[in-house]
């Protein structure tokens, strides 16, 4: 990878943020709109006001059906819009003021720290080119850093790059073995399981389970794996420990993941 980027001049605005914004700036415009066309056509913006109206109805009737139809089609869609809405709700009411105020510290003195704090909070916020510019030149600062492997692989991985990431990770666990409860230990799982290394992706993800306790997503993970290579029981085992029904009320994230795990297990029982 590249040497680290100058720090960025502007706000790069996430796609989460435009998309919101762009519904807000589209509300706030009717009423304003309404009225000038109010001043020269009274009847006019009576007309376009019942007319969108009807519109709104019938659109929110037609999106309606089509999320039933989505969800009968494919039961996990409901929890897939949840897991979408939790996260788009967080890039738009999320504070950037630290994130800010951490890249103007950056800008008066550079330290390994300062780059891994600038680039936690900008991975928190999603906004991942960011988060990896500064997590990689943490790395080239201090090597030693557990954190800023792990963060970086999370970037990576995101952005597609596995074996990168897959080496980011593993050198995570090599630093700090359990780093992060056991997170660099899960994602490299996954890495060496798109990797096409299954069996070790296997490996990797019931120790994760062993050691860590996993989660839904830890579970379904290894499910795939070792679904890959063969392994039907266990395979069988890890689906249905992943769509077991929950004790409590479960984030977006696993919720997603055990909703994915149920389908797994239903058509692995039918076949």
């Amino acid at each position: 990878m590249a040497d680290a980027a100058p720090l960025p001049t502007r706000r790069r605005i996430p796609s989460g943020h435009r998309l919101a914004l762009l519904c807000v700036w589209l509300l706030a415009a009717v009423p304003p709109a309404l009225w000038f066309i109010s001043e020269t056509d009274p009847e006019l913006a009576v007309q376009i006001a019942q007319r969108g109206w009807s519109w709104c109805v019938s659109a929110t009737i037609a999106l309606a059906g089509l999320l039933l139809v989505a969800a009968l089609a494919f039961p996990p869609v409901p929890a897939w819009i949840r897991l979408r809405w939790s996260e788009m709700r967080l890039s738009v009411t999320s504070d950037r003021g630290p994130l800010l105020r951490a890249l103007g510290e950056l800008q008066h003195f550079e330290s390994p720290q300062r780059h891994l704090e600038v680039g936690r909070l900008a991975l928190l916020r999603r906004e991942f080119e960011l988060a990896a510019r500064h997590l990689h030149r943490t790395i080239e600062l201090d090597p030693q850093l557990a954190a800023a492997h792990n963060m970086f692989g999370s970037c990576l991985l995101r952005f597609g790059k596995l074996d990168v990431a897959a080496v980011s990770f593993a050198r995570a666990e090599e630093l700090d073995p359990g780093h992060a409860f056991g997170d660099a230990q899960l994602h490299l799982g996954r890495c060496l399981h798109l990797l096409g290394r299954s069996r070790d992706a296997a490996t990797v993800l019931q120790a994760h389970g062993h050691q860590h306790g996993g989660g839904r997503k830890s579970a379904y993970w290894r499910g795939q794996a070792l679904e890959a290579i063969g392994d039907a029981a266990g395979a069988n085992t890890a689906f249905a420990a992943a769509a077991a029904p929950p004790t409590s009320r479960l984030n977006a994230e696993e919720n997603w993941f055990r909703a994915l795990a149920r389908v797994r297990a239903w058509r692995r029982g039918r076949t």
